[in-house]
């Protein structure tokens, strides 16, 4: 009969203030979602996962991932095997801690294996030092972040140990005494030179650089498989948690991170930055672009050069164009800001034109201020919004406008100085000008 696997994991609660000062694309809940990946592969009874991030449980997840809290670490690992399972029934316990991330889940089958077959009750993962012809050498050492132990809900010692420190890495030495104390069986996998490439040890941030790139070429593997094209992949980073739809093509130099969604036939042009923005289908995303908590409808186009702040939504088929930036903005189904504008705590309804370097002046010095334009209306070029201020459905505003009270539907509004033209001035100051130079001249002289 096969032996139930239980997997408690920790997160990456190491290198303190320095880990956080990483991308998401390599955070603790992108490498959550990374390691599920592989653990799932394992076809674990439950997987118990402690610190603090979050990770999204699919239908197939949901019944098997148990996240505990980060303050559970110090407990001991009965008390852990309690809270991911009840009952007392015999299997192993995998124990993997940030120190060790397994690229595929075929080494850690090979190592479920050689402790099963090996009958030990903790098994850690070896590695000699010298060359594979020095036979006589007997030094080794232990690779910390990875275990395997036996258990039958029994026996004393797993109530005696504590697995993890409070930093979050496994406590090897503290596993050993423990089964040593108690005389159980020790076992070492010795790792193969062929296992090498099948795990990257992580023993300072520096490591962390090799995981990103992995994760990297697993998500871009993962997504050519789903219909997803890539023109250069190499220059692609993708955060694990991220999801893209069939069809979509992805340009040179792109990032996308967090739990971003991009959907079916996009296309997303070179050096554009998403971040946890949700993008739908047939969407266009031209260079050199920033979007960050949005959320993108169904054939928008947004780009280049533009710029899409958080809490920021395009409606269906509306176009953002180059170096427009928004901010709290919603923002109409069809309408257009083509170029050089700023939009920030407005709602714009359907049908709307922008006109180049409008501006909503939402901030007063105090607080921010809203703005409203109706359906249909026209914003003419260089127009001021001070808000808050509602430009009504259908109205006009004439380009060049600083508008401080609200516009009527069907209104036009001009609010500018009255142009002054003076016949034939330029004639004369041109005629003044040499005078002008011999009477400075003769002042010098004298």
């Amino acid at each position: 009969m096969k032996k139930k696997l239980l997997v408690l994991a920790c997160g990456d609660e190491v290198l303190g203030g320095q880990k956080r000062n990483l991308p998401s694309i390599i955070s603790a809940p992108a490498l959550l979602t990374g390691r599920l990946e592989i653990m799932m592969k394992l076809r674990p009874e439950r997987i118990g996962w402690l610190g603090t991030e979050t990770a999204e449980a699919g239908k197939s997840r949901k019944s098997l991932l148990r996240l505990l809290p980060a303050g559970e670490l110090t407990s001991s690992l009965s008390v852990l095997m309690e809270r991911i399972k009840k009952g007392r029934s015999a299997g192993d316990l995998l124990l993997l801690s940030p120190e060790f991330f397994p690229k595929e889940a075929g080494f850690l089958k090979r190592f479920l294996n050689f402790h099963q077959k090996s009958a030990n009750d903790l098994t850690l993962v070896g590695e000699r030092v010298g060359s594979p012809r020095d036979r006589a050498s007997e030094d080794y050492f232990v690779h910390p972040g990875l275990a395997l132990v036996s258990y039958d809900g029994h026996r004393r010692w797993l109530s005696r140990v504590r697995p993890f420190k409070p930093s979050g890495q496994l406590d090897v030495v503290a596993l050993v005494e423990a089964a040593w104390a108690a005389g159980l069986r020790i076992g070492f996998y010795w790792v193969k030179e062929a296992d090498k490439d099948l795990f990257i040890p992580v023993n300072s941030l520096s490591d962390y650089s090799r995981v990103a790139e992995f994760l990297r070429q697993a998500k871009i593997a993962e997504l050519e498989k789903r219909g997803v094209f890539f023109l250069d992949p190499s220059s692609v980073w993708i955060d694990p948690r991220t999801k893209v739809g069939a069809g979509t093509v992805i340009y040179p130099s792109v990032i996308i991170e967090g739990k971003s969604r991009v959907g079916k036939d996009c296309r997303i042009y070179p050096h554009c930055h998403i971040m946890d923005s949700r993008l739908g289908n047939r969407v266009k995303v031209f260079g050199a672009t920033v979007i960050e908590g949005c959320r993108i409808d169904n054939e928008a186009q947004v780009g280049p050069f533009s710029r899409l702040r958080p809490e920021t939504r395009l409606r269906r088929g509306s176009h953002v164009g180059n170096f427009v930036e928004m901010k709290k903005t919603v923002f109409g189904e069809g309408s257009k800001a083509m170029h050089l504008s700023y939009l920030g705590d407005t709602r714009v309804e359907k049908k709307v034109n922008v006109g180049a370097g409008t501006i909503t002046c939402n901030y007063d010095g105090i607080r921010k201020n809203r703005t409203f334009i109706g359906r249909g209306a026209f914003i003419g070029s260089g127009t001021e919004l001070v808000a808050p201020v509602r430009v009504g459905r259908g109205a006009y505003v004439a380009a060049g406008s600083t508008i401080t009270e609200n516009v009527k539907p069907e209104a036009l509004a001009i609010a500018r100085a009255r142009q002054v033209q003076k016949p034939g001035w330029a004639r004369e100051r041109r005629a003044s000008l040499p005078a002008a130079g011999k009477r400075a001249a003769k002042k010098r002289g004298k």
